[in-house]
């Protein structure tokens, strides 16, 4: 039997917090990419349905949630849910990687601190976001929080050679 932590309120909190950026050239999408923001709501959503899911004791789940929570305060962090074009190398996590990441809120423009392919907890992410593919590369990419202005709207902006998308959050 199969499961995944993926109740209603899990899905619409990560829906509510999710936007995607597509880059097509000729007619052919390049790089399609779900950014799902790790803010409070998400972190708390998740570490409810983790907590479920591997029947945590109260405990055990307040502390789960103040780890969370104190990494929060650190870092914009987001979970990039990303797909590009088959047999194309545009992996996000090299020094010369195709493309470059941003987030830019009242006028100052900031590069991330960390980008990270998740790979061995792939199962775990599938339990969690089942809309994950075989076909998608997920990492995890945190900004600090320190150089950026607590604004409550920012853009999220992917840029290169091959175009350019920014959303907002």
């Amino acid at each position: 039997m199969s499961r995944n932590a993926a109740s209603e309120s899990f899905k619409s909190t990560i829906t509510d917090n999710t936007r995607r950026i597509t880059i097509e050239k000729d007619f052919s999408t390049v790089l399609s990419m779900d950014i799902i923001r790790l803010n409070g709501d998400v972190i708390k959503a998740y570490v409810y349905e983790y907590s479920k899911l591997y029947m945590l004791s109260k405990d055990e789940k307040e502390k789960m949630l103040e780890q969370q929570e104190e990494e929060n305060e650190k870092w914009h962090a987001f979970y990039l849910i990303v797909y590009t074009a088959p047999n194309a190398d545009y992996s996000l996590d090299s020094y010369d990687s195709m493309w470059k990441l941003y987030v830019e809120a009242d006028g100052t423009v900031e590069s991330p601190v960390l980008i990270k392919k998740i790979e061995g907890k792939r199962d775990l992410m599938k339990g969690f976001f089942p809309w994950i593919t075989s076909w998608d590369t997920v990492y995890l990419v945190r900004f600090n929080r320190d150089h950026q202005p607590d604004s409550s709207k920012f853009k999220f902006i992917v840029t290169g050679i091959l175009g350019k998308g920014e959303t907002e959050f």
